[in-house]
Formats: structure tokens, C-alpha cells, sequence
């Protein structure tokens, strides 16, 4: 079996394993919003809503879907990305005091927690096993495809090659996540007047028409059930799902 075999079937095997983070993962996932719209628009379609409007609300519910996976994924990176500038500081530590990088890595095992956690500590025992480091570092690059992880595992290769003090770069590269994240969160905060705005503006506008089917039902469901009043409320929901995807792209900054 020729080298290459070998390596596209290791990285077959470890990207059935990738955790969806980073900036690509946070554009959501399109099969999300499309099965979400798919399901709302043929549950409408079984009441006496207008058809269009049945499948532009389906539409809409489903980017609202697509939008809050992506906010999850952005929850989550930042999430790993702290627990990541933690495990660092912790590996620099016992580094700079003597312990060897494979009992660092176990000392960095024992105190991380979430999704972090089984990344680490498959390189751990690999490479107690005797694993080649650099595969290792390869695979793991691999399962957490985060610019910080990425950089760290260049940088352990490079060092297990080369040789040298490692507690330095891994302070480095901690102090660098650290203001990636800080970056990251400064950024989230300046957006989310712009994500609140339109939501809010969509709550309103649903509280005011269920506010008008309250009091007159009759007249509404007899408007949207006709073909000017469903057209119009059609293009209105769709414009809706349209201003949540633009709004969505403008926020969504990669750091």
C-alpha cells in the first residue's frame, strides 16, 4: 500500500471525528435550515394558509435555524479556544519546571475539560505508545481544525525536531489565543446590537398580526387566504428570511 493510500486513509478516518469549530463551521449548516424549512412549510401546507405564504414562513423558520446553528458553532470555538490558552499556560508550566511533553500533556489531560479534552488525550496516549509525533500532531490538527491548534501543533513538530525550550512559544501562543478570543468576544459584543435590532423588529411585527388575529380572525385569516393579501404576506416573509441571512453575513467577522 503506497504512502499516499495510507495518508488519505488516516485523514478519512480522523474527519469522521472533527468537531465543528472555526470560522468555516460557523456559517451553519445549510442542510439544517433546508430540512427545518422543509418540515415547517409541509406542516403549514396542512392548514388553509395560502400556499406561498405556507412555504415562505417554512423559509423563514428555517434560516432562523441555519442562523442559530452557526451562533452554537461560534459559542462553542470560543469556548475551546479559552479551555486551549488554559491547557497552554498549564503545558508551559510543568514544561519550564522539567516534566517531559508527553507527562505534560497527561498533567494538561487531567485538569481540561469539554470538547478539548479527547483531542488531547488521544495525542497523549499515542504518543505514550511510541507513536510518531509528528502524525500525531498531523491527526490531531485534523479533529480540531482551529488557527490556534493548527500553529500549536506546527510548533510542537517543529521543536520535537529541532529541539530547544518549549515553555516560551507555548506562552506565546496562550497570550496570542487569549487575544484572539478577547478579539472575538469585542466583536460579538459590537454586533449584537445589529443581531437584537432584527429580531426584535421580527417579534414586533409577529405580535402585531397576532394581535390583529386576536381581534378580528375572520378578516385576517380571510386576507391571508386570498391571492393578494397571501402574495403580499409571501414577499414580506421572504423578504424577512432574506434581511436575516444579509444580517447574519455582515455580523459573522472572522478574527
Amino acid at each position: 500500500m503506497t504512502d499516499l493510500t495510507v495518508s488519505q486513509q488516516r485523514k478519512s478516518t480522523f474527519a469522521s471525528g472533527v468537531l465543528r469549530v472555526g470560522h468555516d463551521a460557523s456559517n451553519g449548516r445549510v442542510w439544517v435550515g433546508a430540512l427545518t424549512a422543509i418540515v415547517c412549510s409541509s406542516l403549514l401546507l396542512l392548514t388553509e394558509l395560502y400556499v406561498e405564504l405556507a412555504i415562505t414562513l417554512g423559509i423563514l423558520v428555517g434560516t432562523l435555524a441555519w442562523v442559530a446553528d452557526g451562533w452554537v458553532v461560534a459559542a462553542r470555538t470560543v469556548r475551546i479556544e479559552s479551555q486551549l490558552a488554559d491547557a497552554l499556560d498549564l503545558m508551559g508550566s510543568s514544561v519550564a519546571a522539567g516534566v517531559g511533553l508527553v507527562e505534560a500533556l497527561d498533567g494538561v489531560v487531567r485538569e481540561v475539560q469539554g470538547l478539548l479534552k479527547p483531542v488531547l488525550t488521544t495525542a497523549a496516549e499515542r504518543m505514550r505508545l511510541g507513536d510518531d509525533p509528528q502524525r500525531v500532531f498531523g491527526d490531531a490538527q485534523l479533529t480540531l481544525p482551529l488557527p490556534a491548534f493548527r500553529l500549536l501543533t506546527h510548533y510542537l513538530s517543529v521543536q520535537w525536531q529541532s529541539g530547544g525550550t518549549l515553555a516560551p512559544g507555548l506562552y506565546s501562543i496562550a497570550e496570542t489565543v487569549r487575544d484572539r478570543v478577547n478579539l472575538g468576544r469585542r466583536v460579538q459584543g459590537q454586533t449584537a446590537e445589529a443581531r437584537i435590532s432584527v429580531l426584535g423588529i421580527l417579534g414586533v411585527v409577529y405580535g402585531i398580526a397576532l394581535l390583529a388575529w386576536t381581534n378580528n380572525a375572520d378578516r385576517v385569516e380571510a386576507f391571508l387566504g386570498s391571492d393578494t393579501g397571501g402574495g403580499i404576506a409571501a414577499a414580506c416573509v421572504l423578504l424577512q428570511a432574506v434581511g436575516i441571512v444579509w444580517m447574519a453575513r455582515l455580523t459573522r467577522i472572522e478574527v
